[in-house]
């Protein structure tokens, strides 16, 4: 589990806790020291015998028999003396003169609370002779208490701080502390990479192993552990301890994603069976409703939101959306369907008509691909299914707009009415075949982007993605091979028709 580089220090066995709850009474200035082997001592005989490189564990609490021991170390460099308090019984505390004794020399004197000294023996020779066994012990310890508990970030942390005395966090990419706290500091190349790694602080060391990471080798998720002190064999313990916690919430990641889809495609059925309901919702249907918590009386407003360019929807999309418009104090239903999210806000009475709302959904939106649209008020179980169809039918009019409003649509919603009759689309293939083919079809789609953009060059340039001087061109030939001019307002209404027919029927 871990190599043979570096032998554990007096400080090393303070910080991982194989001493426990112990304590360092004095004698800072040697904890540095490398300890070779554990003994335990309970008079002065045994005390002689140590050698250079012993942790000596008294059994005997005298004055005069920690001194001696103090002494010993000093002159034949027993790396530290320990005394054990038991919980129980008659224990002497060594006196201020003692420990000012201890302080002079460099000697560390450290006290661990336990009622059998010999246990306390045996952790720390496994922890100095046979670290691996220690790690091995830990790595039990670890497992077994993760599988008799839900291995959700807080216990996972839990646990590692109790076993490994570490401070822990679930990290996501950015940097934020989901569970636990962040350690102050933490180098921000540690979680730049996609796999486990150590780095070095000013204060021990940090370990970042990945939880959960896409196909494309991103980590979203990493947990977190800081210690104490600077040991290698220390650091791959942790490292390797912490990967295996890593997996247990890899599997809790799994599983709240799996319940989240769940959900998300339980309550996507629900609105599609009351939205295809119409005015006549059956009374079961409203009860899923009620427990799904969506609150189905008083006056509803609703929201569509769907991307500007047609494509896969990001599953993560949902929560952010929601977080979005939470800061914005729109607290509704949000249900995440093939196409898009349909959103909705509920009130005891009808809201005023107001540009509000349309404000804070287009700063919801930001600088992202998405566009929206806003449906009017509508009371009642059948409310819900109106606002939305409005919210909907504003969204995929848009146009240039980020937010519409569905009274705000005017005259597109008429061209949008008048596109979908047979005749007119039978006659707008008509006049539009001498483009059918010509360039990719860029002339047609230029003039069709130039007419929804009001015939201004500079704004269909802009979403065309080309110079202003291309769209002159293109929309110059158009006009010629139409035998059309454009300045004449009943011409451009025609082709403006003829545009949104053929667009409607391929659709």
């Amino acid at each position: 589990m871990i190599d043979d580089a570096g032998s554990l220090t007096v400080r090393d066995l303070l910080e991982i806790g194989v001493f426990g709850d112990a304590t360092l009474l004095a004698g800072e200035r040697g904890v540095g020291t490398e300890v070779a082997d554990v003994r335990l001592a309970a008079d002065m005989t045994a005390v002689e015998a140590c050698s250079a490189g012993d942790l000596v564990i008294l059994t005997g609490h005298q004055p005069y028999l920690v001194e001696v021991a103090l002494r010993r170390a000093y002159s034949a460099d027993v790396r530290a003396v320990v005394l054990v308090r038991p919980s129980t019984g008659a224990y002497q505390a060594p006196s201020a003169a003692t420990i000012s004794f201890a302080n002079r020399l460099g000697v560390p004197l450290l006290q661990a609370g336990a009622d059998d000294p010999l246990l306390v023996a045996d952790a720390l020779r496994t922890a100095v002779r046979r670290p691996e066994v220690a790690a091995a012990r830990l790595l039990n310890a670890v497992t077994a208490r993760l599988g008799r508990s839900r291995p959700d970030p807080r216990s996972v942390i839990t646990i590692l701080s109790g076993e490994l005395h570490v401070t822990c966090a679930v990290i996501s990419a950015d940097g934020t502390a989901i569970e636990g706290v962040s350690p102050p500091g933490l180098p921000p190349e540690l979680l730049a990479g996609s796999v486990a790694a150590t780095a070095e602080m000013p204060e021990g060391f940090a370990v970042a192993v990945p939880v959960e990471t896409d196909r494309t080798g991103h980590v979203h998720l990493w947990l977190v552990s800081h210690a104490r002190g600077r040991n290698k064999r220390w650091a791959e313990t942790v490292l390797q301890i912490s990967q295996v916690a890593s997996w247990a919430l890899g599997s809790w990641v799994a599983a709240e994603r799996l319940e989240a889809e769940r959900q998300a495609r339980s309550r996507g059925s629900l609105l599609s069976e009351l939205l295809a309901s119409g005015d006549d919702v059956p009374p079961q249907l409203v009860q899923q409703a009620v427990l799904a918590g969506w609150r189905l009386d008083g006056w509803h407003t609703g929201v569509y939101v769907m991307p500007a360019a047609p494509g896969v929807l990001d599953s993560a999309g949902t929560e952010r959306l929601r977080v979005e418009l939470s800061r914005r104090g729109l607290h509704g239903q949000l249900v995440e369907g093939a196409e898009g999210w349909s959103f909705w806000l509920t009130n005891d009475s009808e809201p005023p008509q107001s540009r509000e709302l349309t404000a804070k959904i287009a700063q919801v939106l930001g600088g992202c691909t998405l566009v929206a649209g806003i449906g009017r008020p509508h009371p009642g179980v059948t409310g819900v299914g109106r606002t939305l169809a409005e919210a909907r039918e504003a969204a995929a009019m848009t146009g240039a707009a980020k937010v519409v409003h569905v009274d705000e649509l005017g005259v597109r919603r008429l061209l949008s009415m008048a596109a979908e009759t047979p005749a007119l689309v039978d006659q707008a293939a008509r006049l539009l075949a001498p483009l059918a083919g010509v360039e990719d079809g860029q002339l047609l789609r230029t003039l069709a982007v130039y007419l929804d953009e009001e015939s201004v060059t500079s704004s269909a340039a802009v979403r065309l993605k080309v110079h202003r001087n291309t769209v002159s061109q293109r929309i110059n030939r158009v006009e010629q091979l139409l035998g059309v001019s454009l300045l004449n307002p009943d011409e451009r209404l025609a082709v403006h028709l003829a545009c949104r027919a053929v667009r409607a029927s391929d659709e």
